[in-house]
């Protein structure tokens, strides 16, 4: 008995989705960047869309915080560490979870259990992310829309927020007035009350 076969036989070619791509809108995210320990806090509140990368968020955030992106960094995501794809033990190493590889949208549930960028390898920085809220999907926003935030991010050079906390008692207890810059040591003048949102949003245009 002959044997009936199924399919399409039509020569129409099916159209292959990139791995990790969507047909669909994906939504946008509100994040809170705030710094650990630090107290009074300091924090951003940002707009980023869903099809950004976690290396493009890692841009964002060293805009936001005036930094220069001269150290090692990494995401924690959930359970999963997720860094530059050159490595951080060895340049010609390819991370297992490459940051450039994995978009927001595709991580929002880890987003929601723990959300953390570590700066300098680990020893330096921590900031807390936290999603605040979810756009609907197709916002227009292409790039980082900063909305607000509260006081001045310290210079990378001041090495993490303990050695920064410990220099801004000294400047507080001096009584000098918080407008003027505090020398940092082997870094810029650095104003404790100040950030300038309209400079940081116009960088932030320049992420695509």
């Amino acid at each position: 008995m002959a044997k009936v076969l199924k399919g399409d036989f039509t020569g129409k070619k099916k159209r292959i989705t990139p791995k990790g791509a969507t047909k669909e809108p994906v939504p946008g995210y509100q994040l809170k960047i705030s710094i650990t320990f630090s107290d009074p806090l300091i924090w951003r509140r940002i707009l980023v869309p869903g099809s950004m990368t976690l290396a493009g968020l890692h841009q964002a955030i060293q805009i936001c915080m005036g930094w220069n992106d001269s150290e090692t960094h990494q995401f924690l995501v959930g359970k999963i560490f997720y860094q530059s794809g050159f490595g951080i033990e060895n340049m010609r190493k390819k991370p297992e979870y490459d940051e450039a590889n994995y978009k927001l949208y595709q991580l929002e549930e880890s987003m929601q259990f723990i959300f953390t960028y570590l700066y300098d390898g680990g020893e330096g920085w921590e900031l807390e992310l936290t999603l605040e809220d979810v756009l609907p999907a197709g916002c227009k926003e292409k790039h980082p829309v900063l909305l607000d935030g509260s006081l001045g991010c310290p210079p990378e050079e001041v090495g993490d927020i303990h050695q920064y906390q410990a220099l801004l008692d000294v400047f507080e207890r001096s009584g000098k007035d918080s407008k003027k810059y505090l020398a940092i040591p082997d870094g810029p003048d650095f104003y404790p009350d100040v950030f300038d949102i309209d400079s940081i949003n116009a960088k932030l245009k320049e992420i695509t």
